[in-house]
């Protein structure tokens, strides 16, 4: 596994000769299409906050729900029914960390673009590292996690199925 500085070398080694060594240039154009990058990613972690906190609100109320039905409704999930309410808390925090990611980039950039500040934007761009990163890191966990919930379903399909011929008299 390569790191960025063995990348960063590599890239250096096999496309920059002594004749296009340049510093990136940030053009008017590239200025103005990062501040309305900022605008919507700003626009975007709003929203995303916003669906955090009903997230919350959700796992809240059908945990309180659920803990007040009776017995007979909260026997048909295999599993405690406050558990359902826990679930959509953890999706929440898991999903804030990325969320607030994006707002940070959101404000550093627009922050850079403005005061034209160097370090700003390489806290923008840092901040826009971990969001891909975070999403990276949740996708190839529900990657993995999709064909075990297949194999499960499947399973469980052909042992209900198995189960409930064993009732039918032949």
């Amino acid at each position: 596994m390569q790191t960025e500085e063995t990348f960063n070398e590599q890239v250096s080694k096999e496309y920059v000769t002594d004749e296009t060594k340049q510093q990136l240039e940030l053009t008017e154009t590239i200025n103005r299409d990062l501040h309305a990058a900022g605008k919507w990613s700003y626009f975007l972690s709003i929203v995303g906050f916003i669906g955090t906190g009903l997230m919350v609100f959700a796992g809240i109320t059908v945990s309180i729900v659920m803990a007040f039905l009776p017995n007979k409704e909260a026997d048909i999930f295999p599993f405690p029914p406050v558990l359902l309410g826990l679930l959509y808390l953890i999706m929440a925090v898991v999903y804030f960390f990325p969320i607030l990611y994006l707002f940070r980039f959101s404000n550093s950039i627009k922050s850079a673009v403005a005061l034209k500040q160097q370090q700003q934007l390489a806290k923008a761009f840092t901040n826009l590292k971990a969001h891909y990163k975070t999403f990276g890191i949740i996708m190839i966990v529900f990657l993995c996690l999709y064909p075990i919930l297949i194999i499960g379903m499947v399973l469980f399909g052909i042992f209900s199925g198995i189960g409930g011929a064993e009732g039918i008299p032949a």
